[in-house]
């Protein structure tokens, strides 16, 4: 549970600085419209990236510090993030790309670790 909240937040932290960075670039790979109102696109992909920040760090605070349950908890709550932002970029306005796959499958794949790390830890305790 410790590594996959630490892959995570690395993951997360680096999505949030490009989209900091580079919202434009971030939109284009996800397949997000620019055209209707670019600069109001852009602004929410940084607040976006701003929001998504701290949550990074809670990952990497969690791995590192939090007792057995709370770790348990935690990993329950990436798995409801993580289906929540993979719902929400399917039904995202604008045609499919390669970025919101890749962020789709990769959501997908967490939610299946921590769910087989979640049921691990759950026959151990």
């Amino acid at each position: 549970m410790k590594l996959l909240l630490r892959i995570g937040a690395a993951i997360i932290a680096l999505s949030a600085l490009i989209a900091l960075a580079s919202p434009s670039t971030l939109a284009k790979a996800l397949g997000l419209p620019l055209d209707l109102d670019p600069e109001i696109i852009i602004w929410n992909i940084r607040i976006s990236g701003a929001l998504l920040l701290p949550l990074a760090g809670f990952m990497a605070l969690a791995a590192a510090f939090f007792p057995e349950r709370a770790l348990r908890q935690s990993g329950a709550l990436m798995v409801a993030f993580a289906l929540l932002v993979g719902a929400l970029l399917a039904v995202a306005p604008g045609p499919w790309s390669w970025g919101r796959a890749l962020f789709i499958v990769l959501g997908l794949l967490f939610v299946a670790l921590y769910g087989k790390a979640l049921r691990a830890r759950l026959r151990h305790r």
